[in-house]
């Protein structure tokens, strides 16, 4: 975060062994996890990691280490940080993405997104020739499927029209 927004979010799934983990060896995995991904920003500053796990923020004073622990210690040791506990209540932004009630109300706003995109591809003439492709088969790379433009990856193509690109930017980054 930075001046109190989040700034970058970070995530993975956890494999079959690391979802055998405890709660904490789940919590460091994340850890690591986000400081391997961002090391080059991190190694030359003091930082804060917080965490809504008590037992987390206590791990690099912890005496008794299992081999992977041992491992992740070593590779901490890298970073001047600290893990600060913060109760599970005071990490909504962070916890928002995980929790299904949220994402329930995300998904109302859908309809509104998807209705936009498919109003702006009658108007954007990229899009048009996209689709009049893919409509003809002639392009393996998209396809249209409910009036709506997608390519590989299930990728919805956000069309040139109006404020639609800066505005589902600005959706995603924005916290409020």
């Amino acid at each position: 975060m930075q001046e109190g927004h989040p700034i970058a979010f970070e995530s993975r799934k956890l494999n079959d062994t690391e979802r055998r983990y405890t709660v904490q060896e789940k919590e460091m995995t994340a850890v690591v996890h986000c400081l391997q991904v961002w090391r080059h920003y991190l190694l030359s500053s003091p930082f804060s990691v917080k965490t809504d796990n008590v037992a987390t923020s206590y791990f690099q004073t912890q005496k008794k280490l299992s081999p992977k622990q041992a491992r992740w210690q070593d590779f901490l040791a890298e970073f001047d940080f600290t893990l600060e506990y913060k109760p599970g209540k005071g990490t909504v932004i962070a916890d928002a993405l995980s929790r299904k009630a949220e994402l329930a109300s995300i998904s109302q706003a859908e309809s509104t997104f998807l209705n936009r995109v498919w109003k702006g591809l009658g108007h954007d003439p990229t899009a048009k020739a996209l689709v009049k492709l893919a409509l003809e088969g002639k392009t393996l790379r998209f396809w249209v499927e409910d009036g709506i433009l997608y390519t590989k990856g299930r990728r919805v193509y956000v069309p040139s029209y109006e404020s639609l690109q800066r505005d589902i930017i600005r959706e995603c980054h924005d916290t409020q």
